[in-house]
């Protein structure tokens, strides 16, 4: 029986990351769908000579959680696949035992959301491997907090999902019409692992990209309180210290 995978991931200006996303992704996903939001940089080319298909994404070129949160909500609506897996560019999910072996554990248990291990990893200098970029980049940090994300659920039984700001929580209704909170302290077993790949070059690039999205912050977000309005290297030096106090290498 096939464990077939779709995946969603989100993009805007992410020449750097994407190549090694749709590399990390294309070992086990059926389809990778690539939800661009008008990037200006080589994100769109990197698409099209990829197998992956591009879906415009239209956010009036600005950051905005609420649009990324219907977008999860609803983008993987009437697929056939068995999984959907709804990331950012910068998320590369990960199964230590394999994609295939894990999946139909979860399946044989029922399991409808998976709330993995998070990790922010590190490098002081852009990966240049022409394999998986986490076989160069092998330290981080574990961080359950804000990498922990269910964004890997089963097409199967779960009617409708709810993502919170971020993906950090969500809501789902099974098929069976039941309804559930998804915010809980446990992890699910066997573990996998959500590896965000966002802190990786020098800290100058960092805070540019942070000031790059807060400049482009929405209405609702700003309203709202979503997202970083900390000048971009006062955020990025807490990042850095937060991962450096708890770097170690990452067991995959």
């Amino acid at each position: 029986m096939s464990f077939g995978v779709e995946v969603h991931l989100l993009t805007w200006n992410e020449e750097m990351i994407l190549p090694y996303a749709l590399r990390h992704y294309g070992t086990f996903a059926t389809r990778i769908c690539v939800h661009d939001a008008g990037s200006t940089d080589r994100t769109r080319e990197i698409i099209a000579a990829s197998q992956a298909e591009l879906w415009e994404w239209d956010t009036g070129n600005q950051f905005n959680d609420l649009a990324a949160m219907n977008l999860k909500n609803r983008a993987w609506r009437g697929t056939d696949a068995r999984w959907v897996i709804m990331a950012d560019a910068d998320e590369f999910y990960y199964f230590p035992q394999g994609a295939a072996e894990m999946l139909a554990q979860f399946d044989r248990a029922g399991v409808c959301v998976v709330k993995p291990r998070g990790w922010e990893m590190l490098s002081e200098t852009l990966p240049t491997t022409a394999g998986q970029i986490y076989d160069e980049i092998r330290m981080g940090a574990r961080d359950d907090h804000w990498y922990a994300k269910p964004i890997l659920f089963s097409a199967e039984r779960v009617q409708s999902i709810e993502f919170g700001a971020g993906a950090h929580s969500c809501q789902y209704t099974r098929f069976d019409g039941r309804r559930f909170g998804f915010q809980p302290e446990s992890f699910s077993n066997p573990e996998t692992l959500l590896l965000h790949f966002h802190q990786i070059g020098p800290i100058e690039r960092i805070a540019r990209i942070y000031d790059e999205r807060r400049e482009r912050l929405s209405e609702i977000n700003v309203a709202r309180g979503w997202g970083n309005f900390k000048p971009g290297m006062e955020h990025a030096l807490e990042k850095r210290n937060f991962i450096l106090a708890g770097l170690q290498v990452v067991n995959l």
